[in-house]
């Protein structure tokens, strides 16, 4: 009875090891063509440039060219839609932050789920900020909440889209402070500054593709939106300081479909943490005040589903409208 068995076992495992042999095969010589990686983001912002430096790098490790597209749109969603109908082999990407992964998917209904994608890695975490033109009359941004307290209606801010961490921290100083204060998207952080720059809306908030309007004095820094003071700019306050009980720090990360093969995910995902290393990359991110923040695909997959069980709570907490509401 036991020699039975253990033949039975041993050719299960022959059987097993023929079935995944052309996929370990297919990994090994992976790539064998360019890769494509698709940002949710437009060209120019800090995503933007972090992605074609990763690109240039990472192409030298594997031997094929990684070609960067914009695909712009709903805090990242348009380019996550996009990539969730695509072929599982590792020739397609997407760079996203984690909003359109872990709290997007709670609040509307888009053509994709969580679930329908495997992390790669994180490589990069940011605060995000609130500016308003330096010619504005408000140095704060409790004086900008009170100004929209004694003007419903008036203020308007931009962000990169409906459900994004700067979109939901302003609800929800909105919910707090019992004012009124209107949405205006733009698919792009460039975009909004320029809004912003032209009068066309009050305060932008995003990441810190401002730093440089702030620096030389054409834009102002009110307040930042993460759990510490930014060190490059110590004098604005986080929103939590100023008592509205809300941080969050965004992930910058590649994602790959639903089905790629675990041994290409990890190929990939350990020759972008290699890029990493480059001293270009470490420049480029101290000059746009980002931190070269790395988790890999295991570490990256249990962040996602922490905030996503976090941002439900928050969901309830404020009493945020999703279009899963009843009607």
């Amino acid at each position: 009875m036991r020699n039975t068995i253990t033949k039975a076992l041993l050719a299960w495992a022959s059987c097993l090891g023929f079935s995944l042999a052309p996929q370990w095969v297919a990994a090994q010589d992976f790539p064998t063509r360019p890769v494509t990686m698709t940002v949710g983001y437009g060209a120019g912002d800090n995503m933007d440039l972090m992605a074609r430096m990763l690109a240039t790098r990472v192409e030298k490790i594997l031997g094929q060219p990684f070609v960067v597209m914009n695909k712009p749109g709903a805090a990242g969603a348009v380019a996550l839609g996009s990539l969730a109908k695509e072929k599982p082999d590792g020739y397609q990407l997407g760079v996203v932050i984690d909003t359109p992964l872990d709290r997007l998917p709670l609040l509307r209904k888009l053509p994709y789920k969580m679930e329908d994608f495997v992390p790669v890695m994180q490589f990069a975490s940011g605060s995000t900020g609130v500016v308003v033109k330096s010619s504005a009359p408000w140095k704060t941004l409790s004086e900008l909440i009170q100004y929209a307290k004694e003007n419903p209606g008036k203020v308007t801010y931009t962000t990169t889209g409906v459900g994004s961490t700067m979109h939901v921290a302003f609800q929800y100083i909105e919910k707090q402070a019992g004012i009124e204060w209107i949405h205006v998207p733009y698919p792009g952080a460039k975009q909004g500054l320029t809004a912003v720059m032209g009068g066309h809306v009050t305060a932008a908030v995003g990441s810190t593709q401002w730093a440089p309007e702030v620096n030389d004095g054409s834009l102002r820094l009110l307040a930042t939106i993460g759990e510490q003071r930014m060190k490059a700019f110590p004098a604005a306050p986080t929103i939590r300081e100023l008592g509205y009980n809300f941080g969050a720090a965004s992930a910058s990360l590649i994602v790959a479909p639903k089905g790629t093969p675990p041994a290409t995910v990890k190929k990939l995902g350990d020759a972008f943490r290699q890029a990493m290393d480059d001293p270009e990359y470490i420049r480029l991110m101290s000059n746009i005040h980002l931190e070269a923040i790395h988790r890999n695909s295991d570490e990256l997959k249990k962040y996602l589903e922490e905030i996503s069980r976090d941002f439900a709570k928050v969901i309830v907490e404020l009493k945020i409208p999703t279009e899963f509401d009843s009607k």
